[in-house]
């Protein structure tokens, strides 16, 4: 039996592999790369076989739980297909992520204490900590009409607060703020301008109604308790997202896919109507979420759940079985091109009314006498037991297991309900979502939050550790009194200045996104020709044209609103590098003498005045008639010549055969793509380029601008340091005042940068 001992940091992304005690590399498994263990591990065990050939092999493992689980789903998968290969895997100890943004808030309030660097203390500072450790992490709810989605998030609140009409009233978005320990909701409702319109405090159904119907309504912010789901110290936002076909704004699309396509990878819970799944409504949405489904690995499969409600309306008796509606889902999703989908049979209707009654939430009598009384065939119908369909990981279902334990040591009717809660499968949801929250948001805020202090805290030390090369070393000081007058006349001299003026000056954003334009309108076209592909034929009737119209009206508003965003993304990242690139550059330069400087860009809300694809055009001007032949029949044929035939033929009468026509109606459906929509879609992709090439080069003047003016107002800055500094260094006492202040400024920078490695140690 081979032991492998494998240790990897997903902060760092460091990683050591030990075989029998000796190490080695195995770069042939992770490229010697800083690739995460997830997208890794499910070729580590092929990988550890083939190199080693063992064929019992033990792994020891140190790492966070949730790169543990990683393996050992890669392991069972790998032992599932090669049976004679025997894996052993061993929890090294590995680390709970959990309480670790908590000690980085903690260390941070340490810092704004202790710090004898006033640079440490600043305003900016501590808005950046806050965008790092308290920035929203979203979950969006999207479904399309009548799939219970209202009822579900209030199911996950325990009260009626969002509208769950049979019509289509979620025309809004509504973002409901996890606010934990809240005993009562808030909110406030928001214009497309962001303009405060109502705030009601507290927010009931009675007022959502009325914020939802107000037509000015775009966005209602809610603020309040989401018990069911443990965010650790993260600031969930539940966005209810209206239906594709129901959003009031396209800014409500916008935000749907700009969720889709985000760098941090929010969540998704897709709601469908487990009693009607063939809808028109959600083709487009669907194919969106195959492309970010295939796009970012084990991750990009997790945070997407798909959610079958109202399975308790399944009929087994009609062969309705919930193993049988996840195998119909599986193949609905399949044909959008989603493999491998995470679906949860759930009942929210039943969760929400047990909810109330828990909550003491006033019920109505439907509520009240038809539905919370059938909590008891929850219990009694394994069928209904939906929470075993849950694909939860070995964790989640031994948390779930626990709360049926603890449900059914209750007794009595409070227990019976706290059963049938966990068998209606919201519950299941909700630690799914605490489970991603937990293993990838988490993660990723606590690497980001304790870089982004090391990088300023390293700063500090260079200069820091270069004074401290002055104590008693005489060399040195006067070293560094000739360096200061170098420094200064560089500085007199202007010569350094412009020449970081002249890099920053060279920016130019405008041609670097070009190439790109360039490519993603040729990738909006192969798109639209793929699309219209089936619809060129140059006649078909009235009601296959107004299919076409309609599917039409429903893919280019679509299309135009992802290229928008596309290119949107595609410009903030351009200038991003741009930025960072000039930022680099700049500090080298004033590294030993000042902290460095940041830029933060504008909103690119960039695209609004771009033209929009209309295609009101009435297929009338292109319907068009002609005679086409219907059959025949035969006619008896009279006159002369028919008398001679009837003659020749002893009396049979002559008959001919005669055609039939009729005009029929047709629209030219090819000429009016070509003249209608092929010119709008132009239109608009060559808008839109022009607009963002625009601005592209707008942007990048405004940047360069900010640089400069930053350059000019820290040159008086450099110029007292370096008085301040020449001082100390000719006068004795201020000297060793200057080195006693130092060396406490070293050993704390020392210990401090302890911490923040402790933070990320595993």
């Amino acid at each position: 039996m081979t032991v492998f001992d494998l240790t990897y940091n997903p902060f760092t992304k460091e990683k050591t592999f030990y075989v029998d005690g000796k190490e080695d590399d195995f770069d042939e498994c992770w490229g010697g790369g800083s690739k995460e263990l997830s997208e890794w591990s499910s070729i580590f065990f092929e990988k550890l076989y083939r190199k080693y050939n063992d064929s019992e092999m033990e792994v020891h493992f140190k790492g966070i739980i949730r790169d543990y689980e990683f393996l050992e789903d890669a392991k069972d998968a790998y032992q599932k297909e090669n049976s004679s290969v025997t894996i052993t895997l061993v929890d090294n100890e590995c680390a709970n992520t959990t309480e670790k943004l908590g000690e980085l808030k903690e260390l941070f309030e340490k810092m704004q204490k202790e710090t004898p660097f006033e640079q440490l203390k600043t305003e900016e500072l501590k808005r950046l900590f806050e965008k790092i450790v308290s920035s929203d992490f979203e979950m969006a709810v999207v479904a399309t009409m009548s799939s219970g989605k209202s009822t579900l998030i209030n199911a996950m609140l325990g009260r009626e607060l969002l509208p769950a009409r049979n019509e289509a009233t979620t025309a809004t978005l509504a973002k409901i703020h996890d606010i934990d320990g809240a005993d009562h909701f808030t909110g406030k409702s928001y214009d497309k301008n962001h303009k405060e319109l109502v705030s009601c405090d507290p927010l009931e159904l009675k007022n959502m109604n009325d914020l939802n119907d107000n037509p000015e309504t775009s966005v209602i912010e809610i603020y309040g308790d989401v018990a069911g789901i443990e965010s650790k110290n993260l600031h969930l936002v539940l966005t209810d997202t209206p239906g594709p076909n129901n959003s009031r704004t396209d800014e409500h699309k916008e935000h749907t896919y700009s969720l889709l396509t985000a760098e941090y990878k929010p969540m998704i819970l897709y709601v469908l109507n487990g009693t009607q799944l063939e809808t028109n409504d959600d083709n487009s949405l669907l194919n969106d979420v195959a492309k970010a489904m295939k796009s970012g690995g084990r991750q990009a499969q997790e945070r997407f759940i798909f959610l079958l409600n109202k399975a308790d309306e399944f009929d087994p008796a009609k062969g309705e079985d919930v193993p049988t509606k996840i195998k119909d889902v599986e193949n609905y999703l399949a044909k959008h091109g989603i493999q491998n989908p995470r679906i949860f049979p759930a009942a929210s209707r039943m969760a929400k009314v047990i909810r109330q009654y828990q909550n003491k939430q006033p019920l109505t009598e439907t509520e009240e006498d038809d539905i919370l009384p059938k909590h008891k065939t929850f219990i009694k119908r394994e069928w209904k037991h939906f929470s075993s369909f849950a694909p939860l990981s070995s964790a989640a279902k031994k948390l779930q297991e626990e709360m049926l334990v603890a449900a059914q040591g209750k007794g009595g009717e409070e227990g019976e309900l706290a059963q049938a809660l966990v068998y209606t499968g919201i519950p299941a949801i909700e630690l799914a979502i605490s489970e991603y929250l937990i293993k990838y948001a988490l993660p990723a805020k606590i690497t980001e939050g304790v870089y982004s202090f090391k990088e300023k805290i390293d700063n500090l030390g260079v200069e820091a550790t270069e004074k401290e090369k002055l104590k008693g070393n005489k060399a040195e000081v006067e070293k560094q009194t000739e360096k200061l007058e170098l420094i200064e006349k560089t500085l007199q001299s202007g010569e350094k200045a412009e020449e970081v003026k002249a890099k920053i000056n060279e920016i130019a954003t405008e041609q670097e996104v070009k190439e790109e334009f360039e490519r993603l309108s040729a990738s909006l076209l192969g798109d639209f020709r793929r699309y219209i592909q089936g619809m060129n034929a140059s006649k078909i009737s009235k009601d296959e044209a107004a299919r076409n119209l309609s599917k039409l009206q429903e893919f280019l508003p679509n299309a135009e609103m992802k290229f928008r965003i596309d290119i949107q993304n595609l410009l903030e990242n351009r200038i991003r590098i741009q930025a960072e690139n000039a930022i680099s550059e700049y500090q080298k330069y004033l590294s030993e003498l000042i902290g460095g400087d940041s830029y933060e860009m504008k909103p690119a809300a960039i695209l609004g005045d771009t033209a929009t694809i209309t295609i009101d055009s009435v297929l009338d001007d292109y319907e068009r008639s002609e005679s086409v032949k219907v059959g025949s029949h035969r006619e008896k044929e009279s006159g002369f010549w028919g008398g001679v035939k009837r003659f020749f033929t002893f009396g049979h009468a002559g008959y001919y055969t005669v055609d039939d026509y009729e005009d029929q109606e047709y629209v030219a459906f090819s000429q009016f793509i070509d003249e209608k929509i092929k010119p709008e879609f132009d239109k608009v992709r060559n808008s839109t380029v022009e607009i963002a090439t625009n601005w592209a080069k707008e942007e990048s003047e405004n940047f360069k601008a900010f640089f400069i003016e930053k350059f000019n107002q820290l040159q008086e800055a450099i110029q007292s340091k370096l008085a301040e500094k020449r001082d100390a260094l000719n006068n004795k006492e201020r000297f060793e005042e200057m080195m006693k202040i130092n060396e406490k400024n070293l050993k704390w920078i020392e210990d401090f940068k302890k911490d923040l490695d402790s933070v990320l140690a595993i």
